[in-house]
């Protein structure tokens, strides 16, 4: 597993996720009749939305990777071993991507002067794929009954907080349990080139498309979209 400071104030929202999620408002709960009959559902803000933008977004990770991996060539990472995605229940699966979500928000926009300083062309992809990831966390947000514009240190704010690349190897480390011999996350002398921030980046998207890539089928299942995506 990849170390963490677990003395930070700031420790992995996402673990904290994790562990909380047999909290959450009723407002969001339903009754289920399907195969989680007695697990916690979410409501639909609209028939069929929900499903429908989980879809979206699990489409939109998978774009995601393939872009990177695309940009890097042959200098891309292998995906990384993940642990614990799997999730309980849709309530579960919707708090932990509220965090994925938002942790891609400040990562990236942390991630963006990076770019600049090394003057290279992934600027503008760079922020148009936070901007999807902002689209992402907005619905999570309003789906599990909090602000739309919290972010991923529960504050609400007119303007998104950057992460550093540490805040974000704290917050999503507790999924990564190996590179699989690709780089380290964040290089001993810290980045020196847009290589080694596009693979910090695309380590995160490995991470978001597995994610959605187990739950998504899980919980929302629909066959010509899984036919489509392969």
């Amino acid at each position: 597993m990849i170390e963490q400071n677990e003395h930070s104030p700031r420790r992995s929202f996402l673990k904290k996720a994790a562990t909380i999620a047999t909290i959450a408002p009723a407002a969001m709960i339903v009754g289920s009749k399907s195969s989680h009959a007695g697990r916690r559902r979410l409501r639909d803000l609209y028939p069929g939305w929900t499903r429908e933008n989980f879809q979206a977004i699990q489409s939109d990770e998978n774009a995601h990777v393939q872009f990177l991996v695309n940009a890097l060539g042959t200098m891309a990472r292998p995906m990384p071993t993940f642990q614990n995605l799997a999730q309980m229940d849709e309530v579960a699966f919707a708090q932990v991507s509220r965090a994925l979500e938002n942790t891609g928000v400040g990562a990236y926009l942390g991630a963006l002067p990076l770019l600049v300083q090394f003057g290279v062309d992934y600027v503008s992809p760079a922020a148009s794929i936070a901007l999807i990831e902002a689209r992402h966390s907005g619905f999570l947000n309003t789906l599990i009954d909090l602000p739309v514009n919290e972010d991923i240190l529960n504050e609400q704010a007119s303007f998104e907080v950057a992460l550093t690349p540490q805040q974000v190897v704290s917050l999503a480390g507790p999924f990564i349990v190996d590179l699989n011999g690709g780089p380290p996350l964040i290089p001993a002398g810290g980045f020196t080139n847009a290589i080694q921030v596009l693979n910090f980046a695309l380590a995160l998207e490995y991470l978001e498309a597995a994610f959605y890539n187990i739950n998504v089928p899980a919980f929302f299942p629909d066959p010509e979209f899984e036919h489509r995506r392969r």
